[in-house]
């Protein structure tokens, strides 16, 4: 019986693939999950990029400047105002902008990444030239301590001065300001993906 020398079976020919496809089955999977949380990881970036950039635009106008937060939950922006009236206090967006007491600065809204919104958020936040933190009234501060507590618990919970969240997964970050000094003193990843 003669042998045949260099060539695949059909059958060897379809377990190499099946096995080319496991392994690219697999390999997605991994970076699907990698790549998941990177979008609420991103806009905490950019939260802690426009805090830095009011601190620094309150300590050289010598004015209060405020961090306004998106309204509606599905949308993910922030503002960066001056307090024009010197007041302390964010007046907000009126309708004709030659009234507004505390107009935007360079009328840009900085965007967060796509299907990233606020979980929990002040309405504002304002930066003394001090570096002094002043939040809009009604809205509570996490307390360091409760928040180191949470989450280096053995079962975290998403608190926070700034939440975000990746929308309709459980993607969050959360995010401690320190009001003395005016920065993001501590964030947190946290996976609560069912």
């Amino acid at each position: 019986m003669k042998r045949r020398s260099g060539g695949f079976t059909l059958l060897e020919m379809l377990v190499v693939i099946i096995i080319i496809c496991i392994l690219a089955g697999t390999s997605l999977m991994l970076v699907n999950v990698f790549f998941r949380g990177q979008g609420v990881r991103q806009g905490a970036m950019i939260v802690t990029q426009a805090v830095a950039e009011a601190k620094q635009m309150a300590a050289k106008t010598h004015r209060t400047v405020f961090l306004v937060f998106s309204p509606a939950k599905q949308e993910g922006w922030l503002e960066i105002h001056t307090d024009f009236n010197e007041d302390g206090i964010y007046q907000g967006d009126q309708k004709d902008t030659s009234i507004d007491p505390d107009p935007a600065i360079d009328r840009t809204k900085i965007e967060l990444p796509k299907f990233i919104e606020f979980e929990r958020a002040p309405v504002w936040i304002g930066f003394t030239p001090s570096g002094y933190v002043i939040f809009n009234s009604g809205f509570t501060e996490m307390q360091a301590s409760s928040f180191d507590a949470i989450m280096n618990g053995s079962n975290p919970r998403a608190v926070g001065d700034v939440i975000l969240t990746l929308s309709k997964r459980g993607f969050k970050m959360c995010m401690d300001l320190d009001r003395a000094s005016g920065k993001i003193r501590r964030s947190f990843f946290l996976n609560q993906e069912s």
